[in-house]
């Protein structure tokens, strides 16, 4: 039975130093002559569409129409390769630790379909992804124009990778890879696994009231990976405090962490949101 594995981008596979951001605000600038001003956790783990429309917001103070969001698109397109290039050559530009690594054991896995699960463009991820030659790992995905949520943009990857691969993955079958709160609650909303790594653009305590499976800090540690995957069995002295499973001593080790209230613990348990009393996590 395969699995298929949903890798966001920005901070989870490549840390392109803002070039995405850089390029945005370049095109806005371009287009309406001014540059917005706003902290980089405000589009972090957003798609790009739902981007497009939030920065136009702050400028013009009013919803775009579809033509201003494809002249949007358009423009942010025809500058990003240019700020990737920089990046690049100014030596910002990181391949985040172990992730070839990583992939290079999944991928000689046959049990495993890798996938990206990105809030970017499809043309932007593959120019994001081209400094770090990781494109071919990746046979399908979702992208920031399949919808204004993380969502939409993970089920239109299933949709893809059950075509593609003539089969029909179940949720249990799915597992979601980001970096911020963002790709968590998307994964649980859908009712996928999920997991986090923390040394990239996400806010910490977001990531911690999210309630990942996994929390990592890059991907050096494949033994543990490996047992959120089901590759191996959970072996004796795993750090427990970054595999954060529903085993009750781990529920209140997460508890003494994190502070949350009793009704926040029992997303340890669940795969949805919705299934708490109160339907929301943040």
């Amino acid at each position: 039975m395969k699995k298929l594995v949903l890798f966001d981008l920005d901070g989870t596979l490549v840390n392109a130093a803002g070039a995405g951001r850089t390029a945005l605000c370049k095109a806005m600038k371009e287009l309406y002559g001014k540059q917005p001003h706003f902290e980089h956790t405000l589009i972090s783990g957003r798609t790009d569409l739902d981007n497009f429309s939030l920065v136009y917001q702050l400028l013009k103070k009013k919803k775009p129409t579809s033509a201003e969001i494809k002249k949007i698109k358009t423009k942010y397109l025809e500058l990003l390769p240019t700020e990737v290039h920089s990046v690049v050559r100014c030596k910002k530009y990181d391949i985040i630790p172990g992730v070839k690594k990583f992939l290079d054991l999944l991928q000689k896995n046959k049990e495993f379909v890798l996938g990206l699960g990105t809030g970017n463009l499809k043309e932007g991820a593959q120019i994001k992804l081209a400094p770090s030659k990781l494109n071919s790992y990746f046979s399908v995905g979702g992208y920031g124009e399949d919808g204004n949520s993380r969502e939409e943009m993970l089920k239109a990857a299933v949709k893809r990778a059950n075509k593609q691969f003539k089969t029909c993955f179940s949720a249990d079958q799915i597992y979601v890879i980001g970096d911020t709160h963002r790709d968590i609650c998307a994964a649980k909303n859908c009712g996928f696994h999920s997991a986090v790594l923390t040394n990239g653009f996400g806010e910490a305590q977001k990531i911690q009231r999210a309630a990942a499976e996994l929390e990592i800090k890059d991907f050096k540690d494949i033994g543990t990976l490996s047992v959120w995957l089901g590759i191996k069995e959970d072996p004796k002295g795993v750090k427990r405090g970054n595999y954060i499973m529903p085993a009750s001593a781990i529920e209140h080790v997460f508890f003494s962490r994190t502070g949350i209230d009793e009704d926040r613990l029992k997303m340890l348990r669940i795969k949805k949101y919705s299934d708490l009393e109160s339907g929301k996590i943040m």
